[in-house]
C-alpha cells in the first residue's frame, strides 16, 4: 500500500527529542528521512538507552558524518540539493556557525523547507539561550495547574510532554510548508518552540485566565482542582481504593456531582448550603474530599467504576504506565503494537498517534549507527565507491 509521504525526503540533523519527534512522525507517514549523525558517537540521544532511540528515531536511516570537516559538510549540501525537508534543533545560532543555516541551504535548494525546534522561539531576548524540556515545562504555567502539599508545584508531569508536543507541532508546520509549495513553489522555514507549543497544549485552561483575568488561577485544594465552569462549584479529584488503585472523579456540573453522590452514599452533600456560600466553600469542598476518601477505600477501584457509571456519574482509573498499554481500547486502536528488532527480537513500540484510512503510516525500528551511511552517500548524494572509500580512510564518516 502506497504511502502518504512516499518520495519525499528528510535531511535530519536534529537530536535528543524535539526534532527527532518531528522527523519520525514524516518518517511513519512514509518519507526518506535521512538522519546525519556525528561520526563515532551518533545522537546523543543513544547514549540515554535503546527504548529513548527507538521511541523517536525509527524509520530512518542513519548515516554518520564529521560534520566539521569541509567534505563533511559539502556530504550536507549535496544531500540537501535532492531533499524536500531539512531539519534540526541545535540551539539558535549554531546551524549558522556549522554553514547549515537557512539562507545557506536556501541557495543551494530553494524548494527547501528548513525546520527549526528551539526552546524559547527565535525572537526575543530569550531567543539564542538553549533550555530543556522542563524549562519547557515551567515557563509555559502548565505546571501550576497542578496541586501539591504546601502549594508547592511538581517538578514536571513525569514525561517529557514539552519535547513531545513540539516535535509534534513541528511536523504539522512541515506538512503545511510542503502544501504551500505544491501550490508555489516555495520553500520557507518553518520553526516551533518548547515554550510555545506548551502554552498551546494548554489550551481552553490558558485561554480562560487570558479572557477572565479577574478570575485568577483555579482554587485548588489537596488532590482536586476546583474550577470556576460556571457559577457552581466543579470538582476534581483523585482517591484510593480498597485494592490500593487510583481513581479520578469528576463532578465537573450538577448532573454529575449528584450521580456521583449517589453512588458514593454521599446524598447529604447534594443541596449543602455551603456550596453557594463564599465564605464556606472551601469547608464544603474539603468535607467532601474527607467523605469521598472515606468511601473510597471501602471498595475495589473497578466496583467503584461500575457503580459511579451505572448510576451517570464520571469516573476513570488513574493508570500506570503498564495497565495504560494493557488497556483493550489501547490494543483495539493500536495505540501499542508489536515490531521485531533484529537484537532484541520482538518489541512493543508505541503506535501511531495518527490514523490515515487510505495511507495508513507504517511502523518500524531505530536504525543502528552508520547503517545506511554508504547507500545513502552513493545513491542520493551520487559519491562512487572509490570517494567513499577515501572519505572512510580520511574518517569523514
Amino acid at each position: 500500500m502506497a504511502l502518504a509521504l512516499e518520495g519525499i525526503r528528510v535531511i535530519d540533523l536534529t537530536q535528543y527529542q524535539q526534532g527527532p519527534i518531528a522527523t519520525q512522525m514524516l518518517a511513519d507517514m512514509g518519507a526518506e528521512v535521512i538522519k546525519v549523525e556525528p561520526r563515532g558517537t551518533g545522537d546523543p540521544g543513544r547514549q540515554l538507552g535503546s527504548y529513548y532511540f527507538q521511541a523517536n528515531d525509527r524509520n530512518k536511516k542513519s548515516i554518520t558524518v564529521d560534520t566539521r570537516t569541509e567534505k563533511g559538510k559539502e556530504i550536507v549540501y549535496r544531500l540537501v540539493k535532492n531533499a524536500d525537508i531539512f531539519a534540526q534543533n541545535f540551539r539558535p545560532g549554531v546551524a549558522d556557525r556549522l554553514g547549515f543555516g537557512y539562507e545557506a541551504l536556501n541557495r543551494i535548494n530553494p524548494r527547501i523547507i528548513y525546520l527549526t525546534g528551539s526552546a524559547f522561539g527565535l525572537k526575543g531576548p530569550m531567543g539564542t539561550k538553549p533550555g530543556y524540556d522542563g524549562v519547557g515545562q515551567a515557563m509555559s504555567g502548565i505546571l501550576s495547574t497542578i496541586w501539591q502539599p504546601e502549594g508547592i508545584p511538581p517538578t514536571n508531569l513525569g514525561c517529557s510532554i514539552s519535547d513531545q508536543t513540539g516535535g509534534y507541532l513541528l511536523a504539522f508546520g512541515a506538512i503545511v510548508a510542503l502544501f504551500h509549495r505544491e501550490r508555489t513553489g516555495e520553500g520557507q522555514q518553518v520553526d516551533s518552540s518548547l515554550l510555545g507549543s506548551t502554552m498551546n497544549l494548554i489550551g481552553w485552561t490558558f485561554q480562560r485566565n487570558l479572557t477572565h483575568a479577574h478570575l485568577g488561577a483555579s482554587m485548588l485544594v489537596p488532590r482536586a482542582r476546583v474550577a470556576p465552569f460556571s457559577k457552581e462549584v466543579s470538582i476534581i479529584s483523585s482517591h484510593v481504593a480498597r485494592d490500593g488503585k487510583p481513581i479520578l472523579l469528576l463532578l465537573m456540573r450538577r448532573p454529575m456531582q449528584i450521580a456521583t453522590f449517589k453512588a458514593l452514599g454521599l446524598e447529604h452533600f447534594i443541596d449543602d448550603p455551603r456550596r453557594e456560600s463564599k465564605e464556606h466553600v472551601k469547608e464544603y469542598i474539603n468535607d467532601v474530599l474527607s467523605s469521598m476518601d472515606e468511601r473510597i477505600r471501602t471498595q475495589d477501584r473497578d466496583e467503584w467504576l461500575r457503580l459511579i457509571e451505572e448510576a451517570g456519574g464520571i469516573a476513570a482509573p488513574v493508570h500506570s504506565l503498564e495497565e495504560a498499554a494493557a488497556h483493550p481500547q489501547v490494543l483495539a486502536n493500536e495505540y501499542i503494537a508489536e515490531v521485531d528488532h533484529p537484537k532484541e527480537g520482538r518489541i512493543r513500540v508505541l503506535g501511531l498517534p495518527v490514523k490515515l484510512h487510505k495511507t495508513p503510516g507504517r511502523l518500524g525500528i531505530a536504525p543502528e549507527l552508520g547503517t545506511d551511511t554508504e547507500e545513502v552517500l552513493s545513491r542520493v548524494a551520487g559519491y562512487k565507491a572509490e570517494e567513499i572509500e577515501q572519505m572512510k580512510r580520511e574518517e569523514i564518516i
